[in-house]
C-alpha cells in the first residue's frame, strides 16, 4: 500500500500551455523500475525545438542530479532525450520544459521509482516532491501577460499600416481621408506598434523559452538560445520587413511609381505571412494550406478593420459634411467589406475546425470560450455595419458618423481577443488521472498503479506482498479489464515479471468509462486469489 501511495503522489503536473502534449515518456510517469534507465525519453504529439528543451532530474530529497544535455532523437522531431547516470533505488522527479515549433512553451513534471524497497519513506516524501521541485522553474506569469500585449500591438500594427495604408493610398486622389494629420498619424502609430510589438514578442519568447522573468526579455544570452528556431526566425524576419516597409514609406517622391507600389505590396504580404508561419499553422499539416488559410484570414481582417479605423479616426470629421467624393470612398469600402467579411468567416470556420478538431470542444476550453466572445463581438460589428449601409443609402454620410466610431472601437476589441486566443490551447488537454489502489485478501496485499490513466496506451504495475512477506515469490500474476457499461468483454493484460513479485505491462483503453480490473494472483501452485477494482478513465 505504501508503494502505491508513493508513486501515485507523483502526478504529472498540468502543462502551462498544452500546445505540444506529452504523449509518452521513458520512464513512464509513476512507473516502478527494477534497474536504472539509460535515458529520459519524452515523446510529444507535435514537433518541438529540441535545442530549447530543458530536462531536470531530482531525487527524493529534491537535490538536482546531473544528467546529459537534452537532444532530439535521430530522425524524429517529436522526441527529445537526455542520458542518465546510474541511479540508486529511490524516488525521482522529472521536470521538463519544451518549445513547440508554433512558438508555445510547455512545461510539466512526473515521477518514477527505482526498486520497491523503502516504500514507507517514499510515501511520506513523495506527496510533496513534485510540488517542491517544480516551484519556480517556469517563466513568470508576467511574461505571458506581456506576450499577449505584444501580440496585440503586432495585430493593431498590421491593421493600421497594411489595411489602413491600403485604404489611404486608394483614397488619396479624392483628397478627403489623407488631408489631415490624423491619417499620417494613424500610419505612424501603426508602424511603431508593429515594430515594438514584434521586437517585444521576440524578447518575451526568449524569456519564456528559458523559464525566465521579464528582465530576461532583454538578455542577449536568452536571445542567443532561441536564434535559429522557427518562431524566432519569423519574428526577426517580420521586424526586418517592418523596417523595410518604413523605409519604403519614406520615399514620398516615388509613391506614384509602379515599383514603389509593387514593393509595398510584396513587403506587406510577406509581413502577413510571418504570423501564421510562427503560429498554430506552422505545426498543422499540411502546413502550406493552413498557412495560406490563416494568412488570408489575417489579410482580410486587416483590410476590413483597417478601413474602419481610417474612417473612424481620420475621416470622422468629414462624414457630417455629406461630401460626394467622401461618399464614394465609403461606398467603395462598403462593397469591399461584402467580400472581406465572408472570407473572414469562411477561413475562420476552417481554422476552428482544424485546430479544435471540430466544434464539440468549443464550449469546454478557454480557447473556445474566448473564440465565442470574439464571434459575438464580430456579430455585433456586422449588425452595425448592415445598419450603417442602410443609413448611408437612405440618409447620407452624416447619419453613420457615430456608428463608424463604434465599429472602429469594437474592431480594436476583436484584435485584443485574437491576441489572447494565440496563447490558449485549441483542444482540451486530455486529463491524466493516475489510478492507484491497494487490494488485500487472505493476508496478501496487491498494489496496482495504472498510468497515465487516460484513453489510449497505459502502463500497469502490480506489486504483490504475500502473507509470508515480500521475499516469498508468488507463482504467477494475471490481469484482465472489461467495460460493462459499453458491453466490452474482458481483455487480457499481458504482464511480465520485472523482479521479485513485481509485474508490469501495457494496456490500450479505447474509450473512457468505469473499467473493471481483475487481478488473479497464484500465490502457490493450485492456490489462487481473485481481486477486483473499478478504474475510472476520463473521456478523451
Amino acid at each position: 500500500m505504501g508503494l502505491a501511495a508513493a508513486v501515485a503522489a507523483l502526478l504529472p503536473a498540468a502543462p502551462v500551455a498544452a500546445h505540444a502534449g506529452l504523449e509518452s515518456s521513458t520512464p513512464a510517469a509513476s512507473s516502478v523500475l527494477e534497474v536504472s534507465p539509460d535515458n529520459i525519453v519524452l515523446q510529444f504529439d507535435e514537433a518541438i525545438e529540441a535545442p530549447l528543451a530543458s530536462i531536470q532530474l531530482f531525487d527524493a530529497s529534491a537535490a538536482t542530479i546531473r544528467i546529459g544535455t537534452p537532444s532530439a532523437a535521430p530522425g524524429d522531431e517529436t522526441v527529445v532525450l537526455a542520458s542518465l547516470p546510474t541511479l540508486d533505488e529511490g524516488l525521482y522527479a522529472v521536470v521538463w520544459r519544451v518549445a513547440s515549433v508554433d512558438g508555445h512553451v510547455v512545461e510539466g513534471a512526473f515521477g518514477f521509482q527505482i526498486g520497491t524497497a523503502g516504500s514507507g519513506t517514499a510515501s511520506s516524501d513523495g506527496a510533496s516532491l513534485v510540488d517542491r521541485v517544480i516551484d519556480g522553474v517556469g517563466a513568470d506569469e508576467a511574461v505571458g501577460r506581456a506576450a499577449t500585449v505584444a501580440r496585440f500591438l503586432g495585430f493593431i500594427g498590421v491593421v493600421l499600416v497594411i489595411g489602413g495604408g491600403l485604404w489611404i493610398a486608394a483614397w488619396t486622389p479624392v483628397g478627403e481621408v489623407n488631408s489631415t494629420r490624423r491619417g499620417r498619424g494613424l500610419l505612424l502609430t501603426g508602424w511603431i506598434a508593429l515594430v515594438l510589438g514584434t521586437a517585444a514578442s521576440f524578447g518575451l519568447y526568449a524569456a519564456a523559452a528559458i523559464g525566465g522573468s521579464l528582465g530576461d526579455a532583454w538578455s542577449a544570452g536568452a536571445w542567443d538560445r532561441v536564434l535559429g528556431t522557427n518562431t524566432a526566425t519569423m519574428l526577426l524576419l517580420r521586424l526586418g520587413l517592418a523596417m523595410a516597409l518604413g523605409a519604403v514609406a519614406l520615399g514620398r517622391g516615388a509613391r506614384a511609381t509602379t515599383w514603389w507600389k509593387g514593393t509595398a505590396i510584396v513587403v506587406a504580404m510577406a509581413i502577413i505571412a510571418t504570423f501564421p508561419a510562427a503560429g498554430h499553422p506552422s505545426a498543422t499539416s499540411p502546413r502550406s494550406l493552413w498557412t495560406l488559410n490563416d494568412g488570408a484570414h489575417l489579410g482580410a481582417i486587416a483590410v476590413w478593420l483597417g478601413g474602419l479605423l481610417v474612417l473612424g479616426v481620420s475621416a470622422v470629421d468629414h462624414l457630417r459634411d455629406n461630401d460626394v467624393r467622401l461618399r464614394s470612398c465609403v461606398q467603395q469600402f462598403s462593397r469591399t467589406a461584402t467580400v472581406m467579411v465572408p472570407l473572414i468567416v469562411l477561413t475562420g470556420v476552417a481554422q476552428t475546425w482544424r485546430l479544435a478538431g471540430g466544434l464539440g470542444h468549443v464550449t469546454t476550453t478557454d480557447w473556445g470560450r474566448t473564440l465565442l466572445v470574439k464571434v459575438a463581438v464580430v456579430s455585433v460589428l456586422l449588425a452595425i455595419g448592415a445598419v450603417s449601409r442602410w443609413l448611408l443609402v437612405n440618409d447620407g454620410l452624416g447619419s453613420i458618423r457615430r456608428l463608424v466610431v463604434v465599429e472602429a472601437g469594437l474592431g480594436v476589441i476583436v484584435l485584443g481577443l485574437a491576441a489572447s486566443l494565440v496563447s490558449l490551447p485549441p483542444r482540451p488537454v486530455a486529463e491524466s488521472k493516475i489510478f492507484s489502489a491497494s487490494l488485500a485478501q487472505a493476508g496478501t496485499i496487491v498494489d496496482i498503479t495504472i498510468t497515465p490513466g487516460r484513453v489510449g496506451g497505459n502502463d500497469i504495475h502490480v506489486v504483490v506482498t504475500p502473507a509470508g512477506g515480500s521475499l516469498q515469490p508468488v507463482t504467477a500474476v494475471l490481469a484482465r479489464m472489461a467495460l460493462p457499461e459499453r458491453e466490452l468483454p474482458n481483455v487480457p493484460v499481458a504482464l511480465a515479471a520485472d523482479g521479485s513479485n513485481h509485474y508490469s505491462g501495457t494496456v490500450t483503453l479505447a474509450v473512457g468509462g468505469s473499467w473493471t480490473l481483475e487481478v488473479i494472483v497464484e500465490v502457490t501452485a493450485g492456490n489462487s486469489l481473485l481481486l477486483s477494482t473499478e478504474v475510472l478513465i476520463p473521456d478523451a
